[in-house]
């Protein structure tokens, strides 16, 4: 039996839609609308604290019980509807927002709720997604939010399982946060993306590249709004939700993933 999708939205908002959006592309479907998935979409944003602030001291609250709490009103909503039966499969589509910090918290927070909803590891899946798709990579460039770097945790992940990081250097981080973060043309700030924010965003990927990159993960679910291409210079770009969403797919109903 197909269980549901639940995406723990509005971290950021546009993320939300765009993990949505990569579930239904990768859904293989009969042509009619009632053979996608069910998918919840829970956008809550102004319940959960901004990530990178809480893992930079500068947020105290931790953005693990605000979305503790959507996850419940989406466990509610599915006990309520008749699709709980079964449980459900979880996404969260903000790469930050799985620093062990906030993520076991928030899966301690499920556990006590008794929420039937398994929540996927995003990182975890693009590290799989990685392996999967492009087995001969090991040098890996990624572009991420300062908490996720100061954090390590793509870093960790990545040389676990034999790969060697690039980064952008430490004096060019900036640069990419403000292709996130900006409050006048950040991706965060406007929709669609500024030419200021995909320009600068390039420019990041550019120094990856220029160090070696075999493929570069867009380790912020922003990134890729602002450079959609799959690859670049013939180097793989890896969106962690494409391989979140395919993730969801293969385990609420692996006879509908599509090839890819």
């Amino acid at each position: 039996m197909e269980r549901p999708l639940v995406i723990g939205g509005g971290v950021g908002p546009m993320a939300g839609v765009a993990l949505h959006a990569r579930i239904i592309e990768h859904t293989v479907t009969d042509g009619t609308d009632q053979s996608h998935l069910t998918v919840f979409h829970f956008s809550c944003s102004s319940r959960i604290p901004d990530r990178t602030a809480f893992l930079l001291g500068k947020e105290s609250v931790n953005p693990a019980f605000g979305m503790a709490e959507v996850f419940q009103g989406a466990w509610e909503a599915l006990q309520s509807l008749g699709y709980a039966s079964w449980g459900a499969v979880g996404g969260i589509p903000c790469n930050t927002f799985h620093a062990p910090k906030i993520f076991r918290l928030f899966q301690e927070e499920l556990e006590k709720r008794s929420i039937r909803i398994r929540v996927l590891h995003m990182l975890e899946e693009t590290l799989r997604h990685i392996q999967e798709r492009f087995p001969p990579v090991k040098r890996v460039g990624v572009l991420s939010t300062t908490g996720t770097r100061k954090t390590a945790l793509y870093r960790t992940l990545l040389e676990e399982g034999g790969f060697e990081v690039v980064e952008v250097p430490e004096a060019r981080q900036e640069m990419v946060q403000e292709v996130i973060y900006h409050p006048s043309w950040g991706i965060k700030a406007r929709s669609p993306v500024t030419e200021k924010a995909r320009n600068q965003a390039v420019e990041a990927l550019r120094i990856l590249l220029n160090l070696g990159a075999e493929a570069v993960i867009l380790g912020c679910t922003e990134l890729p709004l602002a450079v959609p291409e799959r690859e670049w210079e013939g180097v793989p770009l890896v969106d962690p939700m494409v391989a979140l969403a395919r993730a969801m797919i293969r385990e609420a109903a692996p006879s509908k993933l599509a090839s890819y």
